[in-house]
């Protein structure tokens, strides 16, 4: 059965959507964004598009060091055509534990 979560209309990418799999993708398009938090704070975010996905992927700083690291820096153009795997796991999220999404 799907997670009911998935069938709401969200912009991003979420933990839930890769229904505990693996998924290799390959950037396709970097913008810059900005997100707002439950809180009403408001950061910026680079957002990663992926060939064959609609959703973006609001890259953290976590996510970008290891992007970075797999491909020789944090030059943005640098990365498009590139692959990276995500998966779901758990972090600290503001003191609660919360799904997130990591890349290898």
């Amino acid at each position: 059965m799907a997670d009911i979560r998935m069938m709401y209309d969200k912009e991003f990418l979420y933990a839930y959507d890769l229904q505990g799999r693996d998924v290799t993708v390959r950037i396709e398009r970097i913008k810059a964004g900005e997100l707002t938090g439950t809180d009403g704070k408001k950061s910026k975010k680079p957002i990663l598009y992926f060939k064959g996905t609609k959703k973006g992927f609001a890259c953290n700083i976590t996510n970008a060091r290891v992007i970075a690291g797999l491909y020789g820096g944090f030059d943005a153009e640098a990365w498009i055509g590139k692959r990276i795997t995500l998966y779901a796991t758990t972090c600290d999220s503001f003191g609660k534990v919360a799904d997130c999404i990591r890349v290898r």
